[in-house]
């Protein structure tokens, strides 16, 4: 290790992507992460080159670049750890007296006064080079157990498909809707909960031929764990308790059994961009997204963010492409108008459109679209700003708007078909007024379990009231496809954030009321 030269540098340049990729690998998608893993590095190295040229010492090149990055790209997370210090009512962190300490510190650390007093710089570089390597080791740990799931472990469908007969029950087969409206609960909560008649809307559904599952609970308290579920239906108690990633939802989502029956019948599938990571299916026969969509860079705007880039943000000197709330409802709009006017396809086609509304933020309003340049971030429950009385507000003013959408898209479905659907509106789980992702016990079961599960079913089959999304599917290939899949017991599983496949059964604790003040 005598001999390292000091270019671990260029290697820790690439630290403040890969960290913030790794740590939100199932929010980012990787193509994000370019080009600036390589321009960070590539401007590194120039700098490393530049010192070198001017310091004639490339130990201390190395060093004072390696500061430069750490005192650059890390000072808004500092800052952000910082934020709860005050001196004399003032936060601290908040003011440019913070970032001149932090520049004083690094610029002190990297003089010449510091340097004369290193009596091995080849050590310095040795130990550097060893941390800068164990950090993107590290990282790209991290990031390989959410991503090989994604594509080494795919769902097996194949006993499912065995035991279909040789000719399905229906035949032409019904186009398949697969609606998640996001956070989406029953009325019985709405009544309860949020003081919100929703009759007006279940009877639209039902004076269509929906049915309307009155005590439908969702399976799962989170999108990603609710609709691994039902996609491919069955529970997920199977999966390692321990295991840290969601990387093996995106693939149970993606390559759901679901999808791969269908497609072996002989269904096209279309999907749209949600703005959800887990649930933009792009490798289908149709992925539809709006071509007039704002596409942002939401990896490099955190990487600024955490960076000290931010005081020129907020100063509106730095506008960074982040999704704000007119790109999500350009998505909304564009999904419901587009389910109105699929492509033509050679034959029937499965469509699953998830439209995260009316989960928060709140981007519409009874009327239409609201404070459209405000920063989109997606949040909920305890992790939402506010009070639970504005979530409230919130909410039922946004599922007013995605109500008369639903109807609208409904009747033009209905009025295209040439062969009833089968179209399922689905809430993936419900809202979040009185949810905590980190703590069963300050959550209110029933209000995020309970949901909006209708079905539109041309043969009038018997569908349990309490039927859960889990069952959803096997009721349809039971029906149309001459599956003899055994229907589930109902089970509802909560389980936090942080260690999401550590599931509590709270099945006992759905008919309990919510404590609300």
């Amino acid at each position: 290790m005598k001999n390292i030269p000091p270019l671990y540098p260029v290697l820790f340049a690439t630290n403040p992507v890969l960290l913030l990729l790794s740590g939100n690998i199932s929010d980012f998608a990787l193509a994000q992460a370019f080009p600036m893993i390589f321009i960070i590095p590539t401007l590194a190295g120039i700098a490393i080159l530049l010192y070198y040229h001017l310091l004639k010492d490339a130990h201390r090149a190395g060093f004072i670049v390696f500061l430069s990055i750490f005192w650059f790209f890390h000072f808004g997370t500092i800052r952000l750890v910082a934020g709860s210090i005050n001196i004399a009512g003032i936060q601290i962190a908040q003011t440019w007296f913070f970032f001149i300490i932090w520049t004083l510190l690094f610029g002190f650390l990297g003089s010449s006064i510091v340097w004369h007093k290193v009596t091995s710089p080849q050590t310095i570089t040795n130990y550097l080079s060893l941390v800068c390597v164990i950090i993107f080791l590290v990282s790209i740990g991290r990031m390989a157990i959410d991503l090989a799931p994604r594509y080494f472990q795919k769902p097996d469908a194949s006993a499912i498909i065995s035991t279909l007969p040789p000719t399905a029950a229906l035949n032409p087969f019904p186009d398949i809707y697969y609606i998640i409206l996001d956070g989406y609960c029953n009325a019985e909560i709405l009544q309860q909960v949020y003081d919100y008649n929703n009759t007006a809307f279940l009877e639209d559904l039902r004076t269509r031929g929906f049915y309307i599952a009155p005590q439908s609970h969702s399976n799962y308290p989170q999108t990603a764990l609710s609709l691994a579920s039902s996609l491919n239906m069955q529970y997920l108690t199977d999966l390692p308790s321990t295991a840290p990633d969601r990387g093996q939802l995106i693939s149970m989502i993606n390559h759901s059994r679901l999808r791969t029956v269908l497609e072996h019948i002989g269904y096209q599938t279309i999907t749209f961009e949600s703005g959800y990571l887990p649930t933009t299916i792009t490798d289908v026969d149709f992925f539809l997204t709006s071509p007039d969509l704002r596409h942002n860079r939401d990896l490099e705007a955190y990487l600024w963010l955490n960076s000290a880039a931010v005081l020129l943000m907020e100063n509106g000197l730095l506008d960074i492409p982040i999704t704000t709330f007119r790109t999500q409802q350009e998505r909304v709009i564009f999904t419901f108008e587009s389910l109105s006017n699929l492509p033509e396809t050679s034959g029937p086609k499965f469509v699953f459109a998830h439209i995260i509304a009316p989960h928060p933020p709140f981007i519409f309003d009874a009327n239409g679209p609201i404070t459209p340049e405000n920063t989109y971030i997606l949040a909920d429950g305890n992790r939402l700003p506010g009070s639970q009385a504005d979530y409230i507000r919130g909410y039922i003013a946004q599922l007013v708007y995605i109500n008369q959408h639903m109807i609208e898209t409904v009747d033009a479905i209905l009025a295209t078909a040439s062969v009833l659907p089968i179209i399922v509106i689905q809430g993936d789980h419900g809202p979040g007024a009185y949810f905590h992702f980190d703590s069963a016990e300050e959550t209110c079961m029933s209000e995020r379990f309970s949901i909006l599960n209708a079905y539109y079913i041309p043969e009038g089959i018997y569908i349990p009231g309490d039927i859960t999304p889990v069952n959803t599917f096997r009721l349809i290939l039971n029906t149309y496809f001459g599956s003899n899949l055994d229907l589930l017991e109902n089970n509802s599983y909560y389980s936090t954030w942080d260690k999401p496949f550590q599931f509590i059964d709270v099945t006992a604790k759905l008919g309990t009321t919510c404590e609300t003040p």
